[in-house]
């Protein structure tokens, strides 16, 4: 939590006077690209499934950046059930002055922000592969954090249905029904809740499970996600869904015979593992260079075709 860290930006001191100058200034210097954004009704404010799980329970639609933010300010002064939520938005993509009047130095100077705009909703939870430092701008926000080995006690949803590209979980954290998901109890035993203000920032690791309330009539936060793994590494997900394909499904004595193999090559310190082999002959199991990163692919590609 990182109480205060960006109240000096002009655009928390527009969104501390009203919402209409935080408006005025949202709009001043918008291009006219349209942005995409979401409309719920009837579902205070939770964006989730549908009932039987065959689409969502919201609509998607495309509008200029200034007619989002003018339907998200027409419901700002009264309380409804209409939910308007432009998410992940590109910052440089659609307010490109923004960062030379509200930046922070401790913000990577290689990430590249969004902005994410609505009223009351509640964003379900979910992770991120990269590190994330969300910055609250206007109106306050809930974030209710799980540590990634949670994952058993969260009811997560399918990985490739999903309502916005990640897995959710499935348990509406405002009215958790625990007869129906009994293990959630203990996941919040775990959580971690940060509540933000404007001019509040938090910082999000890897992998951690986040719901998100946004608690006010107009809400603005920025993410700056940012993440320090060599590109060369490769996608850790792609791994997982590899390993659904050709694990999963073994009989049990083989999966446990591949768990040791993981466990020894991928899990295991490498720096005593493999102390017995002569450097210069360690190939792929060498330090993961650009170099051996490319000759696994193409054991990989080959494999694979």
């Amino acid at each position: 939590m990182l109480k205060g860290i960006i109240r000096n930006w002009p655009v928390v001191d527009y969104a501390n006077h009203s919402y209409d100058r935080l408006s005025q200034y949202l709009t001043s210097n918008h291009t006219n690209e349209q942005v995409g954004y979401i409309y719920s009704e009837g579902q205070q404010g939770r964006l989730f499934y549908n009932e039987d799980f065959s689409g969502v329970n919201y609509q998607s639609y495309r509008a200029t950046f200034s007619d989002v933010i003018n339907k998200i300010l027409k419901h700002s002064s009264k309380d409804t059930d209409s939910a308007y939520y432009m998410s992940s938005a590109p910052l440089k993509r659609h307010l490109p002055k923004f960062l030379d009047e509200n930046y922070n130095d401790f913000l990577n100077q290689s990430a590249n922000p969004n902005i994410w705009i609505s009223n009351k909703i509640t964003v379900a939870t979910h992770f991120d592969v990269p590190d994330n430092i969300a910055c609250c701008i206007s109106g306050k926000r809930k974030f209710t954090l799980f540590p990634p080995e949670q994952i058993s006690n969260l009811y997560v949803g399918p990985l490739d249905i999903t309502p916005a590209g990640q897995p959710i979980s499935l348990v509406d954290i405002r009215n958790p029904d625990y007869q129906q998901f009994p293990k959630f109890k203990q996941a919040l035993k775990q959580a971690l809740i940060a509540e933000l203000t404007p001019g509040d920032a938090l910082y999000i690791p890897s992998l951690w499970w986040h719901n998100v309330e946004s608690l006010d009539h107009f809400n603005v936060l920025l993410t700056f996600f940012h993440d320090a793994t060599p590109p060369h590494y490769g996608s850790a997900l792609n791994s997982l869904l590899h390993g659904l394909m050709s694990i999963r499904n073994l009989p049990p004595h083989k999966k446990h015979a591949w768990q040791s193999f993981f466990n020894h090559y991928i899990f295991s310190d490498s720096r005593q593992r493999d102390l017995h082999i002569p450097a210069e002959r360690l190939g792929i199991l060498g330090q993961q260079t650009p170099e051996i990163s490319n000759a696994l692919k193409k054991i990989l590609t080959m494999s694979m075709n």
